[in-house]
């Protein structure tokens, strides 16, 4: 069965450290087409031209690639190079399914491939503001239409959290179905109770607040603290990574750091104590889950579906003062950090480790390509 992941911005993940830049969204559609390859499947991914060959191969998957995302006369490049060969590249990939992670332009242009193939759509969640008719993520009214109409003609709308799901019901009158995020599970588990640093890992940009963690470096000078993420690129701004550099070179207590791949992620949460988390409002972040899967608790400002209380995976807070008390007081209890740690780590295993996610994935897109009759 062939399945084809439109993920305009993942290729700089199979790009072998050429191009820095990847996005919670990008990971779990690498990870996902990774998984399905073994499981069987023919998977290609389309995505941008970040100088690739026209036909690429990665960890078994067939990359295509679309258009630069410089080229192009501004007011023109929506239509060509655009729109033009991205719909020609999901057009060759001849799928019986195709599958967009995120609400944006990127699911339009999936399901006018899908129906011009006589193929099926599947959409999958990245945020909890795809399901919102607001879609606050989405400014520009052409790419809200084109969004919304490929949502209401998709086969299945894959939700992360039962949240959701609810929001989908709620504000656009659909069902969903629910799949948790894919985690990769490493074969040994960190010790957050020893002496090591809290990490914060994130896109350097003010929606993921990482204010709050240069000032918890400062409130704690006791403590170490490690700052990593992708820094943003045009159109984004880049403030925000300026003012960690900032920090920086005024605590000696705060260490900051840019773009890391998966290995280095990996390598980093063994070398964690505790995780931070920031940001307001998410799906279910990645980075939570990794830290999870190597089993270093997090305190966070997000809680998908109640788990960080109900698995006891960490902590909550609402504040920024809440924040600080919260990692004053797991930073002074050692035991505390491994008994939740090792919670986290069985928590993962249980609900987001690949066997049990590829499971529900496999199905959904059988049933996908059985009613498209390919």
């Amino acid at each position: 069965m062939r399945v084809c992941f439109h993920a305009p911005l993942l290729w700089p993940l199979w790009s072998d450290g050429k191009v820095a830049f990847t996005g919670g969204a990008e990971v779990q559609q690498a990870r996902l087409a990774r998984g399905l390859v073994a499981c069987g499947f023919d998977v290609t991914v389309v995505t941008c031209d970040y100088g690739q060959a026209a036909l690429e191969t990665r960890h078994g998957v067939r990359v295509l690639k679309s258009y630069r995302l410089d080229d192009g006369l501004p007011g023109l490049r929506f239509f060509h190079p655009r729109m033009t060969r991205t719909m020609s590249a999901l057009y060759a990939a001849d799928a019986d399914v195709y599958y967009v992670r995120g609400g944006a332009l990127a699911a339009g242009q999936a399901y006018d491939a899908a129906r011009m193939r006589g193929a099926k759509f599947v959409f999958g969640a990245a945020h909890d503001h795809d399901a919102r008719a607001s879609l606050p993520l989405l400014p520009n009214p052409r790419d809200a239409w084109w969004y919304k109409r490929a949502l209401r003609g998709a086969h299945t709308i894959i939700a992360q959290t039962t949240f959701q799901q609810k929001l989908f019901h709620d504000e656009f009158g659909l069902s969903s179905t629910l799949i948790r995020n894919l985690v990769e599970v490493p074969a040994a588990a960190a010790d957050p109770g020893r002496e090591a640093p809290v990490v914060w890992l994130a896109t350097y940009k003010p929606a993921k607040r990482p204010e709050w963690f240069l000032q918890l470096a400062r409130a704690l000078p006791q403590h170490r603290f490690v700052m990593c993420g992708v820094v943003p690129i045009w159109p984004e701004t880049t403030q925000a990574w300026e003012e960690a550099q900032a920090a920086a070179r005024e605590l000696p207590n705060l260490e900051v750091r840019g773009y890391l791949d998966q290995a280095q992620v990996a390598a980093l949460f063994q070398e964690t104590a505790l995780f931070v988390h920031t940001s307001p409002v998410e799906g279910f972040p990645n980075t939570v889950l990794e830290a999870w899967a190597a089993g270093v608790p997090s305190v966070t400002a997000v809680d998908p579906d109640g788990v960080v209380g109900r698995a006891g995976c960490g902590e909550v807070v609402e504040t920024q003062q809440g924040l600080i008390d919260a990692v004053r007081a797991w930073m002074a209890d050692p035991s505390r950090r491994r008994a939740a740690g090792a919670k986290a780590r069985a928590y993962t295993l249980a609900a987001h480790a690949p066997d049990a996610v590829l499971g529900q994935l496999d199905e959904v897109f059988r049933r996908a390509a059985v009613a498209s009759g390919r």
